[in-house]
């Protein structure tokens, strides 16, 4: 069974936005074993954008694994339709990886050499949106290329 984890900045979340995650993970549970980990964000109240960078860049290396396909999520990245993004997941198990990180970087976004070290920058949007929205917008879109990839209804 295919492994996607979500490797994601920050603990703090919205309700509403913790509701809708849930929703999909338990969804995605007929594809793939899915996990979602938040990862301890810098103390934005101290030092500077490098310090918090350098700290972040470690929070996040630390939980990579060897024959993971990385995919960072980054508003300057490559934007992919729904059904390209579900060719893109079945493109990777064909490669024989069975599993996916995607990143989320915090409030200041990602750190330039996680960025270097992803196989894939991938964009939702040129518009800057909440690292908290991102992690929402994710998980439903990967549920979303599951069902396509099976030719299932729910994307029309």
């Amino acid at each position: 069974m295919r492994k996607v984890r979500v490797l994601c900045v920050g603990k703090k979340q919205e309700a509403y936005l913790k509701t809708g995650i849930e929703i999909y993970q338990k969804k995605l549970r007929r594809y793939c074993d899915f996990e979602l980990l938040a990862l301890r964000e810098a103390n934005y109240g101290k030092g500077s954008i490098k310090q918090w960078y350098k700290h972040e860049q470690e929070e996040i290396t630390n939980k990579f694994r060897p024959q993971t396909y990385v995919i960072a999520c980054d508003e300057g990245g490559k934007s992919l339709s729904s059904a390209l993004f579900a060719k893109k997941l079945e493109n990777i198990s064909n490669q024989g990886l069975s599993r996916i990180d995607f990143i989320i970087g915090g409030p200041y976004g990602l750190p330039p050499e996680v960025k270097n070290q992803a196989d894939l920058i991938l964009s939702f949007s040129s518009m800057t949106l909440t690292h908290q929205m991102v992690r929402l917008f994710l998980v439903e879109q990967i549920y979303r290329g599951f069902t396509i990839l099976n030719g299932e209804k729910y994307h029309h």
